[in-house]
């Protein structure tokens, strides 16, 4: 199977990512030895996880803290199998069956975080909305929103829900993560659809650190929360 000419301008635009079967027909039309999908598999890791990602996933196994606000979905070390399927189904229509379930199965990989002896300290602020969405339909939202309920019956981890009737919410600007630990300082995360970076730049990490404070003091109670997030289950969605 050729590439179409059109798909080739858009992985050379940047705007879709080459797969392993096209790194080979352009290594083979170019006489590269193999080079091109060579680069291509170096740009993952061993677990899927994209290259970009690799930061973070160290920093987060150094982390003894990690506070993380969303709008809209729920936090990967908190989503269960079928929500992120959903998501990143969703989210990437170019990638294979195969491709997304690489990704589904790394994600599940890194909530051994908090499986271990030491687990990092989480807290975690969503809107509303990243609760009430059914993201999957009704099966896997009430999975997932149990979920929530089952890893915050764990001290060292807490959810806070911002209400839809806040009037002054200071998180609409969107998603961000704060890590911190004796090794790594204090970080901020940002991603978007397409990538992400750590921040160490004082300024931005102040402010969102000062953002989370008040994010966590415009939303309900941690005990609220959990009430809040069982009766969405209970009333459906």
């Amino acid at each position: 199977m050729t590439i179409e000419p059109a798909m080739l301008s858009a992985i050379e635009r940047g705007t879709r990512r080459a797969k392993a079967d096209h790194a080979q027909q352009i290594d083979k039309a170019l006489s590269t030895g193999g080079k091109l999908s060579r680069l291509l598999e170096s740009l993952t890791t061993n677990n899927g996880s994209p290259s970009w990602f690799r930061d973070i996933l160290a920093l987060e196994k150094q982390a003894t803290e990690i506070d993380e606000y969303d709008p809209i979905l729920i936090p990967g070390l908190l989503q269960v199998e079928g929500y992120a399927r959903t998501i990143l189904r969703d989210g990437r229509p170019g990638d294979s069956d195969a491709e997304i379930e690489e990704l589904v199965q790394s994600r599940m990989k890194r909530k051994a975080l908090l499986g271990g002896g030491q687990p990092p300290r989480v807290l975690v602020v969503l809107d509303e909305m990243a609760v009430r969405r059914p993201v999957g339909g009704h099966a896997i939202m009430t999975a997932q929103l149990q979920n929530l309920l089952d890893a915050t019956a764990n001290s060292y981890v807490v959810v806070q829900v911002v209400p839809f009737a806040t009037h002054r919410h200071p998180g609409l600007s969107g998603a961000f993560r704060l890590l911190r630990g004796p090794e790594i300082g204090e970080i901020l995360y940002l991603e978007t659809a397409i990538g992400g970076s750590p921040v160490d730049d004082t300024d931005h990490v102040a402010n969102c650190t000062h953002m989370f404070g008040d994010l966590r003091g415009v939303a309900l109670p941690p005990d609220k929360s959990r009430e809040f997030i069982a009766d969405v289950i209970k009333g459906g969605f």
